[in-house]
């Protein structure tokens, strides 16, 4: 079985980059095209293979296969191009059962751990943005284009989280799949996606909201909580570590601890010390400013209420209390 995840990146690469190298490194049976602006690294993994190019030549690249002038002004306005990967970088997929695409803010453990053969029947994999697979099959990467939903997400300067989306006034990408009989997992199961609007790391999926922290030792990640004196570990196949500023004070790459908002060497005697249980248990004042968030929701819901051909219809929907999902 052989799956390809594409990620071009442009900007620099935050300062643990080398630290996703390594865990990308420590998955043999994945390959890794990373298309970029930035320097080839000095240490790369076998398994990541790097291309370079510039931010412009991409967008070029992608007008070439839409046949349009298209919307692609900032980096970030990448992830809504995600599930058209595909489609845009099919003559590096020609020998692949599987491609998909990830960020960069995360750490891999072992995803053989979860990504089992009996997981990989489905032909979507995961709904989430920073990490998903797909089946290679040409029907599927180019599904979209029976819809005209990606003509109005590739003309927008809005984000429309249309590789996260199932649902709503225009289907997303995995919502499109499955109108059309194709399978999707959607599972939560080993993704430690962190809650950015605590300083502490809540994983959004866990209900019991725990504080926890992360240890990575040689391709396996653990995630770690303290209840009263019980320790308990759980293998988890990445953390995401979504809008964290980190330090990075790590000697190994094969070994280190993360919590708020750090990696550094890993030291067993801090599991056993309340004080730096109760450190990374507190909220930090300030950390996270709601109105920040309010006002960028709100800009982006006007920007693409302007770009939507039925503006009536897209606001009746919204009346009647529906939501993407």
């Amino acid at each position: 079985m052989k799956i390809f995840v594409i990620i071009p990146y442009f900007g620099k690469f935050n300062n643990y980059f080398q630290l996703w190298l390594a865990s990308c490194g420590k998955n043999p049976n994945y390959d890794w095209l990373l298309f970029t602006d930035n320097r080839k690294p000095d240490i790369l993994p076998e398994n990541v293979h790097y291309i370079f190019t510039s931010f412009d030549d991409l967008k070029r690249k992608f007008e070439s296969k839409f046949r349009y002038k298209i919307c692609l002004d900032k980096p970030y306005k990448l992830c809504d191009y995600k599930p058209y990967y595909g489609y845009l970088f099919e003559e590096y997929l020609t020998d692949c059962d599987f491609w998909g695409y990830c960020d960069c803010d995360l750490i891999f453990g072992n995803l053989s751990k979860v990504i089992t053969p009996d997981v990989l029947q489905f032909d979507k994999i995961f709904r989430t943005g920073h990490f998903s697979l797909i089946r290679n099959n040409k029907n599927i990467n180019n599904l979209f284009l029976k819809y005209d939903t990606y003509k109005i997400v590739t003309t927008s300067p809005a984000i429309y989280g249309y590789d996260e989306s199932v649902n709503g006034y225009h289907k997303g990408f995995a919502g499109e799949l499955i109108e059309n009989g194709y399978s999707l997992l959607d599972s939560s199961e080993g993704i430690a996606d962190i809650d950015f609007r605590h300083f502490p790391f809540y994983v959004v999926s866990d209900q019991t909201k725990v504080p926890c922290i992360f240890i990575y030792h040689d391709g396996t990640l653990l995630q770690t909580i303290k209840k009263g004196a019980e320790i308990t570990k759980r293998e988890v196949m990445y953390v995401h570590l979504q809008k964290r500023k980190m330090i990075n004070n790590v000697c190994s790459e094969s070994e280190y601890m993360i919590y708020p908002n750090k990696f550094t060497s890993y030291d067993p005697d801090k599991l056993n010390d309340q004080n730096f249980w109760n450190e990374i248990s507190s909220e930090l004042e300030g950390y996270f400013e709601p109105r920040k968030e309010i006002h960028y929701e709100r800009k982006r819901n006007l920007i693409r209420l302007l770009h939507e051909p039925d503006k009536i219809g897209s606001i009746l929907y919204r009346i009647k209390g529906h939501q993407n999902s």
